[in-house]
């Protein structure tokens, strides 16, 4: 837009050739040869008969590799002036180039990868200031895999023409190409490798946030907590607004037991994308760790809204109304969760202590069952089911239960209790 309006108001100037030339020129001591080219061709549509200008106008147009335009701007500027030597000069040099690029291509063309790139290394010396050879080279490197050449002279390449975006992306293409197979990497489980993968692209591309955030949950995987942690920090540092990088650390404060914490990044990634379910979820069962039930309850109702297929969301919002003995919604929330995942073996474990409580002890011995076909010897569940076979009169079942529910050391002192009182015939 600022260049537009540069543009616009110099068209309400009366001006003269020299003018234009002069106005390019000072943009060209500046360095903003792409505004200096925009004023060439706002020149040329008012004075089409300048030799000098054309002059001018093809050697900006080599510097930001507009290599045909160039070429067309010298014949023009040497149309209008056959007689200048330097014209003629500046052309053959261009012409030169143009054929130094061709012959290479040929070399490539022929399936000699290796000679093409030590052709292009001897043009580099050849040609310094001109970007499209450091970018050509960075190609030939990326199709042989040399990837760190190949930035480095795509890096060149955007230095010596910082207008043209093709090498900018081409940096940012390499990147992502490591980051996949970093990707190739994880789902074989090869984390180590993935890690090496993911840094090498943050490597070449220090803002690829995706990069960071991969990296960062390779580290989680191996439950490597402080690297991830520190990798989801140097990622919102180079853009706030990522909300799964919000949650995972969220999820990192919440197994260290920083509760608070957690909770500020579960909202900040809610804040940042408010349809984020999974946020929602993480947030709704963090509060009910504290007993917020309220809070808890809202959070996973949004969740359930978002996604209608959440299975772990509605056994969690039954867990939060089992809390508040609202048992019906409980059983409600608990068969909804089943009847998404029937391999839900807490829901079944959660429907039986509800049961219990309900003294709808069959219905709870049949939910303790399904649990425990789904996680053998699991010490809840044969809690569970030592309650209710004990209210159905089925005491050397209730025994035997409550006995396989005692190995867990977390079980324990309430299944002896049990056991004792069975033992008193109570």
């Amino acid at each position: 837009m600022k260049y537009i309006l540069i543009i616009l108001v110099s068209l309400l100037i009366p001006s003269t050739v020299e003018s234009h030339i002069e106005n390019i020129e000072n943009s060209l001591q500046n360095n903003n040869y792409e505004i200096a080219y925009e004023k060439f061709n706002v020149a040329i549509s008012e004075f089409d008969a300048n030799s000098i200008l054309y002059f001018t106008g093809a050697n900006i147009a080599i510097k930001l590799d507009k290599l045909d335009d160039a070429n067309k701007y010298f014949i023009k500027a040497i149309e209008l002036d056959n007689k200048n030597k330097n014209y003629r000069k500046a052309q053959e040099n261009l012409l030169l180039l143009k054929n130094d690029i061709t012959n290479v291509r040929k070399t490539f063309d022929s399936g000699r990868l290796d000679e093409a790139i030590n052709e292009y290394i001897d043009l580099t010396s050849k040609y310094p200031n001109n970007a499209i050879i450091f970018y050509n080279l960075g190609r030939m490197y990326k199709l042989n895999k040399q990837y760190d050449y190949a930035v480095n002279n795509y890096k060149i390449a955007a230095e010596t023409n910082p207008f043209e975006d093709k090498y900018k992306l081409a940096i940012k293409a390499i990147a992502q190409q490591v980051a996949k197979e970093g990707d190739t990497e994880y789902r074989r489980q090869e984390f180590d490798v993935a890690i090496k993968k993911y840094k090498e692209s943050i490597s070449y591309y220090p803002d690829y946030t995706i990069a960071y955030f991969k990296l960062a949950r390779t580290y989680f995987k191996i439950k490597d907590y402080d690297n991830a942690k520190i990798y989801l920090i140097k990622n919102l540092s180079v853009d706030p607004n990522q909300e799964q990088s919000e949650k995972m650390l969220g999820d990192i404060f919440l197994r260290a037991g920083e509760i608070d914490s957690a909770l500020t990044h579960y909202n900040n990634a809610i804040n940042i994308n408010s349809n984020y379910s999974k946020a929602y979820y993480s947030l709704g069962t963090s509060l009910l760790k504290i007993n917020d039930y309220t809070g808890a309850k809202n959070a996973l109702q949004e969740a359930i809204v978002l996604d209608s297929n959440y299975a772990k969301a509605y056994n969690a919002l039954g867990t939060v109304y089992q809390a508040q003995n609202n048992f019906e919604l409980a059983v409600d929330n608990f068969n909804s969760c089943i009847s998404l995942d029937g391999k839900s073996y807490d829901s079944y474990y959660r429907l039986s202590s509800v049961y219990n409580l309900l003294e709808k002890y069959e219905l709870a011995k049949t939910s303790a069952k399904n649990c425990l076909n789904i996680k053998r010897n699991y010490a809840p569940a044969y809690f569970e089911l030592g309650v209710s076979e004990k209210a159905l009169g089925n005491n050397v079942a209730a025994s035997s239960a409550f006995e396989k529910a005692k190995k867990d050391k977390n079980w324990r002192k309430l299944a002896q209790y049990e056991l004792d009182m069975l033992k008193k015939g109570f």
